[in-house]
C-alpha cells in the first residue's frame, strides 16, 4: 500500500496540471488583492480579508474535483485502471491509494493557498483588531471545512469509479453539491406535506454547514462530512470490486 501511495503522489507531482493549477489560483488571489488594494479603501484590514477567506472555503468543495482528476487522469478513457487491475494489484489498493493520495494532495494545496492567502493579507493590510482571535476564528472555520471537503472528496472518487466517464463523474458531482439544496428547498415550497422531510434533508447535505457560516456547528459538520466520505467510500469501492472493467 505505501508504494502504491508513494508512485500515485509521484505521479502528481511530476504533472503539469498541477503547477497550472496552483498557479490559477495564486494567481487569483493575487489580483482579488490588487483590486482591492487599488480600490483605495483604507479601512481593508486583515480581519476583513480573513473574513472573507472564511466565506469562500465552500470553494473547496469544487475544488476537489479538479485534484481528484489529477490522481484519477482518467484511467477508464485510456485503460491504465485496467492495466494495474490486470497486472495484479488488488482493486482495494487501488481504491484506497487513490483516495488517500488525493487527500494528501488535497491537504497540502489547501496549506500552500491558505499560507499564501495569509501572508499577503499581513504584507498588504493593516491590523485591525486582534489579530489572534482573528486567526482563531479562521482556524475554526478550516477545522469546520474539512470534514465537508474529505465527504465531497469521497463522493467524486466514488462516481470516478463506479462511471465510465470523468465528464458524466463530474456533473452528477456539481448537480448534488450545486444544486440538490435548491431542488429540496423548492420541493419544500410547492410540497408542504414533505417540508419537514425536505428540511431534515438540508442539514445532511455538504453544502449547508458552508451557508451558516460565520455560525459554528463543528460536531454536526464532522458528522455530515464524514458520513458521506464513509458511504460513498463504502459503495465506490463495493462497485469496482464487483465491475468489470473492459
Amino acid at each position: 500500500m505505501v508504494k502504491y501511495l508513494n508512485a500515485e503522489l509521484y505521479k502528481v507531482r511530476h504533472r503539469i496540471y498541477l503547477l497550472g493549477f496552483l498557479a490559477v489560483i495564486l494567481g487569483g488571489i493575487s489580483a482579488l488583492f490588487l483590486l482591492v488594494k487599488l480600490d483605495g479603501n483604507q479601512n481593508v484590514t486583515v480581519d476583513d480579508m480573513l473574513y472573507i477567506l472564511g466565506m469562500a472555503l465552500i470553494a473547496g468543495l469544487y475544488l476537489i474535483v479538479a485534484v481528484c482528476d489529477m490522481v484519477f487522469s482518467d484511467q477508464y478513457k485510456f485503460n491504465t485502471l485496467k492495466n494495474e487491475v490486470s497486472y495484479g494489484l488488488p482493486r482495494m489498493r487501488i481504491y484506497f491509494g487513490k483516495l488517500t493520495a488525493a487527500a494528501i494532495m488535497c491537504v497540502i494545496l489547501c496549506v500552500v493557498i491558505a499560507a499564501y492567502y495569509l501572508l499577503l493579507s499581513l504584507l498588504l493590510f493593516p491590523q485591525g483588531g486582534d489579530l489572534s482571535e482573528a486567526l482563531r476564528g479562521v482556524g475554526e472555520q478550516f477545522f469546520q471545512a474539512l470534514p465537508l471537503w474529505l465527504g465531497g472528496l469521497g463522493l467524486y472518487q466514488a462516481l470516478l469509479f463506479t462511471m465510465k466517464g470523468s465528464t458524466s463523474a463530474t456533473v452528477v458531482y456539481f448537480l448534488v453539491v450545486g444544486m440538490l439544496d435548491s431542488v429540496l428547498k423548492l420541493m419544500g415550497l410547492l410540497l408542504p406535506t414533505m417540508a419537514a422531510m425536505c428540511q431534515e434533508l438540508l442539514g445532511c447535505l455538504l453544502q449547508t454547514p458552508f451557508a451558516q457560516l460565520p455560525l459554528l456547528d463543528i460536531p454536526h459538520a464532522w458528522l455530515v462530512g464524514l458520513g458521506w466520505l464513509t458511504v460513498s467510500t463504502l459503495v465506490g469501492a463495493f462497485v469496482f470490486q464487483k465491475r468489470e472493467i473492459n
